[in-house]
């Protein structure tokens, strides 16, 4: 038998950004699920259920995908703000030490990001189809730096507590840029 416990003040406004986090994020998957995303020419099955558009068919196109082995969690306290974008990072270019406010989920596009992490100095490499869910924190400060000799290109969605900012800077702990 399962206890119902009763949610209130701060867990309450984490689940609702948490839910509205996932809808957001599956907004995409569901209007894909009205679109037809059959091969030109290709046949169809009559017996298949089909969503009937009324005008102005709803389409979709996946722009970015990728996988995280990383658990995340959303946490919220007041309005947050989404914001859907894309980073280029140029070959040589640094994001600098920084850390995030918000969460912030992105995917490799492509190129290979280094991302050195400031709690243990550890180094990740990224690759296209790769997923980052940043933490948040002066805590988690981090580094990011294109090595190679293509564009780094990421499309990122930010959630933002009100009025805040992508990311504020941080000191170098200890790791340096050049690991």
């Amino acid at each position: 038998m399962f206890t119902r416990i009763p949610l209130t003040g701060r867990r309450r406004r984490v689940r609702r950004v948490a839910v509205a986090a996932v809808l957001f994020l599956a907004a995409g998957g569901i209007a894909n699920a009205y679109a037809d995303n059959s091969p030109k020419g290709a046949a169809q099955d009559a017996s298949a259920p089909r969503a009937v558009a009324s005008p102005g068919a709803i389409t979709s196109e996946p722009i970015a995908e990728g996988e995280s082995e990383l658990p995340f969690t959303v946490d919220a306290d007041g309005p947050r703000r989404l914001v859907y974008r894309k980073a280029t990072i140029p070959p040589g270019a640094s994001t600098g030490w920084h850390y995030h406010v918000g969460e912030e989920f992105a995917v490799i596009v492509s190129g290979t990001l280094t991302r050195i992490n400031g709690e243990d100095c550890s180094t990740r490499i990224l690759k296209p189809g790769d997923a980052l869910v940043e933490p948040t924190g002066p805590d988690e400060a981090h580094f990011g730096v294109n090595r190679g000799s293509e564009p780094v290109v990421l499309y990122i969605t930010d959630v933002l507590p009100e009025g805040a900012g992508f990311s504020r800077p941080a000191p170098d702990p200890g790791c340096g840029a050049a690991r």
